[in-house]
């Protein structure tokens, strides 16, 4: 794997891409978490951990914005203010300012996680009205968006489910993948099943499951599938929006995306 040449532990580097096998395991209680996104030079940047636990974690009191989760492994239960709330694999999990909450695993649990923070002028800025609210959603039940070259996406948390300050998705991308494009918002993306690399100028990294990068607002990029079977990839981004708002390097905007 790339890492990032100046030692900081941000990820908001072109063309790095981070697994937990990078990574210290940071203790609480049961539960390891492995932070694979920190702020660094950014503020209030979105950040990502994941969670492993075999076991039973009180969570503590979440504070400051939206906390997103997608559970890739294990099974359990998610507690939010005493409420129980079953989750399995491909499950998405939104929890809110100031919520108690903890987990207990059936089987061992590999939960990735994104922090997109509520407070300070951006955040207020951006933030959108919820429309709605859904603790958790599971993957296959919505309806599929079209997104840059022939991928899909399915939208799981926007504010129609209550995160007002993110979007997540899982996108879809079949062999050969997408072409360079770049984005107008903050984007963190995790490797969920297949593989195949992330292209950033002369930069091309390998990444399969587990595999987590950045995706900075302009920064001309693609995702390569060079394997048969298709590669999903969860996205979560701000200020929210589609997933299909990209344009090609001469600023067009890919197809799918009306600007509005």
């Amino acid at each position: 794997m790339t890492t990032n040449p100046s030692g900081n532990p941000s990820n908001f580097f072109p063309g790095v891409v981070r697994t937990v096998a990078d990574l210290p395991a940071i203790s609480r209680g049961e539960a390891k978490t492995f932070e694979l996104v920190r702020d660094g030079e950014y503020a209030e940047a979105l950040t990502a951990s994941e969670i492993h636990l075999d076991g039973s974690a009180d969570m503590g009191t979440h504070a400051n914005g939206d906390l997103l989760l997608f559970v890739r492994e294990g099974s359990g239960t998610l507690t939010v203010s005493g409420e129980e709330f079953e989750l399995s694999p491909d499950c998405a999990a939104l929890i809110r300012h100031e919520e108690k909450w903890a987990l207990s695993s059936t089987t061992p649990f590999k939960i990735f996680s994104v922090h997109a923070p509520g407070a300070g002028p951006h955040a207020r800025k951006i933030a959108k009205p919820s429309t709605g609210f859904q603790r958790v959603v599971k993957q296959g039940i919505t309806n599929k968006g079209k997104a840059t070259g022939n991928r899909e996406f399915e939208v799981l948390f926007d504010e129609s489910r209550g995160s007002t300050g993110a979007t997540m998705f899982i996108g879809f991308i079949p062999t050969s993948g997408a072409p360079a494009h770049y984005h107008l918002y903050d984007e963190i993306c995790h490797i969920v099943r297949g593989g195949g690399s992330f292209v950033v100028g002369e930069s091309q990294v390998p990444i399969g499951p587990g595999s987590t990068f950045v995706v900075a607002p302009r920064m001309l990029h693609s995702v390569m599938n060079d394997r048969e079977e298709d590669l999903w990839i969860l996205g979560t981004f701000r200020p929210a929006g589609t997933p299909a708002a990209a344009y090609y390097p001469d600023g067009r905007p890919a197809p799918g995306y009306d600007e509005v």
